[in-house]
């Protein structure tokens, strides 16, 4: 699996709110929605920034446009990602972007 970004490539940007007692379920969460999301079509990989000390910004990568656009659709009400935000963050933003330039 190719992990550096590619002109085409489409990236969710996800801003969330950890409060601090969630930070570690939060982290360690993630790693079986990456696995959920890891057996989608198109799944490039996810990153995870620490942005304030209750603040993280997810990118999430697809191969395109269109195979994040179908991922969305199995992942909007999938158990195993809404129970995670759910019990561990507050959502703030969600943005799709795609890769327009490549140096």
């Amino acid at each position: 699996m190719e992990k550096q970004l590619k002109v085409g490539q489409a990236i969710e940007v996800i801003r969330l709110k950890v409060i601090e007692e969630n930070v570690a379920a939060f982290l360690d969460g993630r790693i079986k929605v990456d696995e959920f999301a890891s057996a989608i079509n198109g799944y490039v990989g996810t990153e995870i920034l620490k942005i304030t000390d209750s603040e993280f910004l997810m990118l999430i990568r697809w191969e395109s446009e269109e195979a994040a656009l179908e991922a969305q659709q199995i992942t909007f009400n999938a158990p195993i990602i809404t129970e995670w935000l759910n019990a561990t963050s507050e959502f703030v933003s969600f943005d799709t972007g795609v890769s327009r330039y490549e140096n």
